[in-house]
């Protein structure tokens, strides 16, 4: 049965290796829109007209979509849909004990070996119930047992479908995070099996964006549907909370628009160019802001 599951992995993981890649050229594609892009006027020609916000919310939606896919890939393996030791969860432990359903654990620790677009994998049972996450010290760090109230459990149940959560603040590490959920259903009478994640990891991100090596006075930043942000290539910044919700760019973008405006950010004038990341069910903004003054 094992054999089974290394060469369903084996095949995933190729899928992971490939998004990964595509997401380590977003700085050539970047550069690849102007020969003279290490002149930092040809950079602020591609903030000011669209085409960088449109080339990194394209590379966002892509990844996104790749891991996506590879949970809902994982989600159909038996290994992955049976929970027959749910009646071993212990509260004390927040879910089943690290002993418990080795293959589905195993799984997940695949998928994080390979992939550094999660930094976590979770299963909750239909009533909302954690009953595994690993990393395994993540499990034993939570403060709650029952996610049934968070975006991505409801979101997945309501649509049936793989969802894209807003960022939340982790129960488990206090840090903000993201889910990406995925419903799973039993063929014999198509009921809830189960909820199937992956945990983002935003560092990542933050990562990527700083990969541009963006002038001082360019910032990019990713904002979830409530106008929270998600991500920031300003190091600086990247802890601070903020929420551009009242932004005519946010609002704009969220409904599916991309373009630039000029607004006044905590007394301080920015051009932003906008653009729509739609994942899934849900629509993230992509905003590359110019300090003008």
């Amino acid at each position: 049965m094992w054999q089974i599951v290394t060469i369903t992995l084996t095949i995933l993981l190729a899928i992971i290796s490939y998004s990964s890649m595509e997401w380590m050229h977003i700085t050539n594609d970047v550069y690849a829109q102007d020969d003279t892009i290490n002149n930092n006027s040809s950079l602020y020609q591609l903030a000011n007209n669209g085409t960088l916000v449109r080339i990194i919310s394209s590379n966002l939606v892509n990844s996104l979509n790749e891991s996506a896919s590879i949970l809902q890939l994982t989600s159909i393996m038996q290994e992955v849909s049976n929970v027959q030791y749910s009646d071993k969860i212990n509260s004390s432990l927040h879910g089943i004990s690290e002993s418990d359903d080795i293959e589905k654990r195993q799984i997940a620790e695949g998928i994080l070996e390979h992939s550094d677009t999660f930094e976590a994998i979770t299963y909750l049972l239909p009533n909302g119930d954690l009953y595994m996450e690993e990393p395994y010290d993540r499990q034993l760090g939570q403060t709650k047992d029952n996610f049934a109230y968070r975006d991505y459990y409801q979101g997945a149940v309501n649509t049936r479908q793989a969802f894209l959560g807003d960022v939340i603040v982790s129960s488990s590490t206090g840090d903000n995070v993201a889910l990406i959920s995925v419903p799973i259903y039993l063929k014999e009478d198509s009921s809830l099996a189960g909820i199937w994640s992956g945990v983002l990891n935003l560092d990542k991100f933050n990562n990527v964006l700083r990969a541009l090596s963006l002038p001082d006075n360019i910032r990019v930043v990713y904002v979830d549907g409530n106008g929270q942000k998600i991500t920031d290539s300003d190091s600086l910044l990247s802890n601070k909370s903020e929420s551009f919700v009242n932004l005519n760019s946010f609002k704009s973008g969220k409904s599916g628009k991309s373009g630039n405006v000029s607004e006044i950010i905590d007394g301080t004038k920015y051009s932003i160019s906008y653009a729509p990341a739609t994942i899934l069910s849900k629509t993230w903004v992509v905003m590359v802001m110019i300090q003008n003054g």
